[in-house]
């Protein structure tokens, strides 16, 4: 055999062992059950994009932080050099 036949042998394989299975699993839970296993599955997924989202608002919101920190010591250092630049032309005209 050629491995494309083996691997759509293996592939039609699954694919059958995956639709007993959900034929056997359909035939055993009722309405109520699929619509409590849909509800817990939407909040699980809810929960999920809400962390994921947070998260990113976070890093964020760090990386805010980290630019603003290195806006004010820029902006700092800028203020120092004007006064000592002030302080030594005062020394050069005395």
């Amino acid at each position: 055999m050629s491995i494309t036949t083996d691997l759509s042998a293996k592939l039609t394989s699954l694919l059958s062992y995956l639709a007993s299975f959900f034929t056997a699993a359909g035939s055993y839970v009722n309405d109520m059950d699929i619509g409590v296993l849909v509800g817990v599955l939407c909040a699980v997924f809810t929960a999920f994009i809400n962390w994921f989202y947070q998260a990113r608002k976070r890093q964020g919101e760090k990386h805010i932080q980290t630019l603003q920190a290195q806006l004010l010591a820029k902006q700092l250092q800028h203020i120092e050099q004007e006064r000592c630049s002030h302080v030594l032309d005062d020394i050069h005209k005395d």
